[in-house]
């Protein structure tokens, strides 16, 4: 086996687990907690670039879903999920949880998050992983889903491992714009 599978399967492995870690996460207290389809997921005084994400829950018919509940998380602007451990994503400071309101409507308020500091082997070489933010869906009635929103602007998007990262597992990219506080996206999440 080569080396380069070795590293492949690895991070298969290591996808997998994580997802289940998060996955696992969803407890009914936590459940209980949220009440809002607004997020705040960074203060005022984080520093970057100021996010608003207008996101929209639908199903493959295009109707709203209602009551979906979203975990999101991502890295700071430097892109680490903890000043201790970069790569920390389970205690992201950065994390929080919101629901749809009856038309699959949800609004986050964030920064735009910085891509990982290092770079990892995947596929035939050293790769930086482009700037994501992560958010769990789970809705009564459809499949959980786990995306990483990426940045359609980000020059990382042009490499085509990435492309066919977000083909292969349609991965939602984001089209910002600038505004008077930042920038803002539109989002529109699928479930089946």
């Amino acid at each position: 086996m080569t080396t380069q599978w070795v590293t492949a399967i690895t991070v298969v492995v290591m996808l997998i687990w994580y997802a289940d870690v998060h996955a696992q996460s969803i407890t009914a207290s936590n459940r209980k907690q949220i009440s809002s389809n607004t997020l705040q997921l960074a203060t005022v005084s984080e520093p970057g670039i100021r996010l608003t994400i207008y996101g929209y829950v639908r199903n493959r018919g295009g109707h709203p879903i209602a009551d979906a509940e979203l975990h999101i998380y991502q890295a700071d602007a430097s892109g680490r999920y903890t000043p201790e451990k970069p790569m920390d994503e389970p205690h992201a400071r950065l994390s929080g949880w919101i629901r749809t309101v009856n038309d699959g409507r949800f609004e986050l308020r964030t920064i735009r998050p910085g891509g990982y500091p290092l770079p990892i082997k995947l596929g035939d070489r050293e790769r930086k992983i482009p700037a994501h933010i992560h958010i769990d869906i789970a809705a009564s009635g459809y499949r959980k889903r786990q995306v990483q929103v990426v940045f359609a602007d980000d020059p990382l998007l042009t490499d085509s491992y990435w492309i066919e990262w977000v083909k292969k597992l349609k991965q939602p990219v984001l089209t910002v714009r600038s505004d008077e506080n930042g920038v803002v996206g539109e989002l529109i999440i699928i479930l089946e």
